[in-house]
């Protein structure tokens, strides 16, 4: 579940659509755990002095019966200027395991400190917080949970119709191979409207609770 958070970006360019977020919003999901309720990832983006600024929030939470057995909290700030990601803070509780990252730009590329000790990215890499979709060429995402390279594969599956808000929309497929097999959604302007994986025989599945019309893009 490292990537959703989650898990945490990633889909086909379609035409029109910009790779890097342009569009402040906000959208919530109602998470659930093989149809039954698992939590909540919300994500709110607002325009700071020219800047973008989008803080996650993911709570995650698998109870039997009076017992927690699975829990995972996450909170990330990004900042983007033009166009490009250019700060990363991210807190994570996972399992009673608290980890945090941070990245800054420094000689124009983005260090990134964590649980996965320090790293270098360009100033072109997206962060696994999933409401942003970098190019299907891109091979290598930030592991939010601990700041390390994250391989990928991104594979465009097509456009399909799908049920978002109560409405059928269009909206393109896209398959991520990493850490886990994601499969995401977004729709024409690039703003995502869904997620499937797979994790511990487990199938996690993300519905729009809020408006499409307040979505970031």
């Amino acid at each position: 579940m490292r990537s959703l958070i989650f898990a945490a970006s990633l889909a086909l360019i379609a035409p029109g659509a910009s790779a890097a977020p342009s569009d402040a919003g906000r959208l919530e999901f109602d998470v659930t755990r093989n149809g039954q309720p698992f939590g909540r990832h919300t994500v709110t983006v607002s325009a700071d002095n020219g800047d973008l600024r989008a803080h996650t929030s993911v709570m995650l939470r698998a109870n039997v019966g009076p017992l927690t057995v699975y829990r995972m909290e996450q909170t990330c700030t990004e900042t983007w200027r033009d166009g490009a990601l250019a700060a990363l803070d991210c807190a994570t509780l996972k399992d009673g395991r608290r980890t945090r990252i941070n990245a800054r730009i420094e000689s124009d590329r983005l260090r990134v400190s964590g649980a996965g000790g320090e790293h270098w990215f360009s100033r072109s890499a997206f962060p696994t917080s999933w409401w942003t979709r970098p190019p299907p060429q891109a091979t290598t995402l930030i592991d939010t949970e601990t700041g390390a390279p994250m391989q990928v594969r991104i594979t465009p599956l097509g456009r399909e119709m799908i049920e978002v808000g109560g409405a059928r929309i269009a909206a393109d497929r896209v398959r991520v191979q990493g850490t886990l097999t994601v499969d995401l959604w977004y729709d024409e302007r690039g703003r995502w409207v869904g997620c499937r994986f797979t994790a511990r025989g487990q199938t996690i599945e993300y519905r729009l609770a809020t408006p499409l019309t307040s979505a970031p893009a």
